[in-house]
């Protein structure tokens, strides 16, 4: 049985190391990155089919958890998508169709942001 994949990008390091030990207990395969740009980089090369992105917007280099959000979107029309950040003046509306998860966020309001592996999910 294949498990469900997720890619998170986070550029907090215990953030990510968390986040991918709460995915992979969830049951999720976990493709994690450090940057926006290195997960866009993981999505040209390796084209992967997810299952759920969760991404932060604010991480260093050269693209946003948006501009992330937004490219993965573009390969997967029904990608669900959940973005979090801890800046008010971030606007992650921008990318049509997510779950906006502000920091600093709870593990039960992560839990209810991520679709379970298996579950259908309909987008708004």
């Amino acid at each position: 049985m294949n498990r469900q994949r997720v890619l998170v990008a986070e550029d907090e390091p215990v953030l990510l190391d968390l986040l991918q030990e709460l995915f992979e207990s969830w049951g999720y395969q976990v493709h994690a990155f450090g940057s926006a740009d290195a997960a866009c980089a993981f999505l040209q090369d390796e084209q992967p089919q997810l299952d759920l992105l969760f991404t932060d917007v604010r991480m260093p280099g050269i693209l946003s958890g948006v501009d992330l959000a937004l490219q993965a979107r573009g390969r997967q029309a029904n990608l669900p998508i959940v973005i979090t950040s801890g800046y008010c003046d971030d606007n992650p509306a921008r990318a049509a169709r997510v779950t906006f998860l502000p920091k600093p966020w709870d593990l039960e309001a992560l839990h209810r942001s991520c679709p379970t592996p298996g579950a259908q999910v309909n987008l708004v």
